[in-house]
């Protein structure tokens, strides 16, 4: 019977036709110009191919040992490639040290830190990536990234000598966890960078919408054991509970990071075990009786 095959990259021909097949190209004889033509059998296979190429689930410093951070001298940012989306995100940066204390747009020389990636967003995105670095003045690395967790949905690679922290494949959650360890005194501020992309998971880069920051934390000259307040105290006790310790009677608000109410309510001085089965960020915001406020982030595992 009649066979199809492509003469050439635009022509469909219909021939008498002997074939040989596998699953991945056809090699027929065309009987009237003597000739042997091959054919690539599977769709499925070009969408791969696509897939592959124009989709870096895994970050472009993994798949294409590229620096997309939009620090000085990398290459050009997400939104080069991703575009078309209606996601509207937005992106944050913090540094969290002793697990739940935030410095305030600082960091300690020397010292350990969380830094934490926050990508929020309307819609219904099916995940979002990051890919970042951590920079001082001169473009050289500020300190260093230790991958804390080999489960989690980070992971560490390097471009050209500049450290990079990406994600390993689409996350579900917005929120992202790397654990920093500052440079030394004397380094002076340091710049984060970090470029976003909020996916919608078909596979390449059209219909995502990317965003882009830069965040600059300055050198801090306090310790951890001034910051953090003991008039006020919060932290995972067990699973699915939270202890709020206080000086004097307050009202405490707890929300998710991308802005959920977790709880609300009135309690007196000394120590309380709250409910809470959110896992993630918990911000705290509680204002006391006598009208002193405290903001205060921990981690529910």
């Amino acid at each position: 019977m009649p066979m199809t095959f492509v003469n050439d990259f635009y022509d469909v021909c219909h021939f008498p036709a002997t074939v040989v097949q596998n699953g991945w190209f056809s090699l027929q004889y065309d009987s009237n110009n003597m000739q042997y033509k091959f054919r690539l059998l599977s769709a499925l296979m070009l969408g791969v191919l696509a897939i592959t190429f124009l989709s870096n689930s895994n970050g472009v410093a993994h798949q294409q040992n590229k620096d997309r951070t939009g620090a000085p001298g990398s290459d050009n940012t997400c939104e080069q490639c991703h575009a078309g989306g209606s996601f509207a995100p937005q992106l944050n940066a913090f540094l969290v040290v002793d697990g739940d204390v935030e410095l305030p747009g600082e960091y300690i020389p020397g010292g350990t830190h969380m830094l934490v990636i926050n990508v929020t967003s309307t819609g219904a995105p099916m995940g979002y990536g990051v890919h970042g670095t951590a920079v001082l003045a001169d473009g050289s690395n500020a300190g260093s990234f230790n991958d804390q967790d080999p489960n989690d949905c980070i992971w560490l690679d390097e471009v050209e000598g500049r450290h990079i922290f990406e994600q390993n494949d689409l996350c579900s959650s917005g929120t992202f966890e790397v654990e920093w360890v500052a440079p030394e005194a004397g380094s002076g501020p340091v710049s984060v960078y970090v470029a976003s992309v909020t996916a919608n998971g078909n596979g390449v880069s059209s219909g995502d919408s990317p965003e882009a920051a830069q965040f600059v934390f300055t050198e801090g000259t306090t310790g951890v054991e001034v910051l953090a307040d003991d008039r006020f105290s919060l932290f995972q006790s067990a699973t699915g509970q939270l202890t709020m310790d206080c000086f004097e009677s307050h009202a405490t608000t707890l929300l998710s990071m991308d802005g959920r109410l977790l709880y609300e309510g009135s309690l007196g001085a000394g120590q309380h075990r709250v409910h809470c089965a959110h896992k993630g960020l918990v911000i705290a915001h509680t204002v006391t009786e006598s009208g002193v406020v405290f903001s205060r982030k921990t981690w529910m595992q």
